[in-house]
C-alpha cells in the first residue's frame, strides 16, 4: 500500500488502477497480503516501438500465498495462508528514450 513505490514503478495511469484498488479495499475493511512469491516461468510475449516509447509485454507465470484479510481482526476472509496458488499474467512495460521500465498493464488471460 506504498503509494510512493507504486509512483516509482508503474506508469500514471497503472498507479491509477491500482490506488481504486486499494481505496476499495480499504473501503470494505480488507487487505490483500501476497507473500511467498516464487516465479515458476517468464517469458517476453512480445515487445515493440511507438513514436519515442518502448514496450514489453512477459507472461509470468508464479505461485504465491495470496490473501484477503479483515483489517480489524487479521482474520483471513479469503484464499489460504498455508497453500500457495499458481497464477498466469501478462505484464505490459514501458519506457520512455531508454529510461526506467515502468509497469503499464495487467492482464490475466
Amino acid at each position: 500500500e506504498d503509494h510512493a513505490d507504486l509512483r516509482r514503478l508503474a506508469t500514471p495511469e497503472m498507479v491509477s488502477y491500482l490506488s481504486e484498488e486499494l481505496a476499495d479495499n480499504a473501503k470494505n475493511g480488507i487487505r490483500n497480503e501476497v507473500s511467498n512469491v516464487s516465479l515458476l516461468e517468464a517469458d517476453i510475449a512480445e515487445s515493440w516501438r511507438e513514436d519515442d516509447r518502448d514496450y514489453a509485454t512477459a507472461a509470468l507465470r508464479y505461485e504465491s500465498l495470496d490473501v484477503m484479510r479483515d483489517r480489524a481482526s487479521g482474520k483471513i476472509v479469503a484464499g489460504e495462508a498455508d497453500r500457495p496458488t499458481e497464477t498466469t499474467e501478462l505484464w505490459t512495460f514501458t519506457r520512455q528514450n531508454g529510461g526506467d521500465w515502468k509497469l503499464a498493464a495487467i492482464q490475466q488471460p
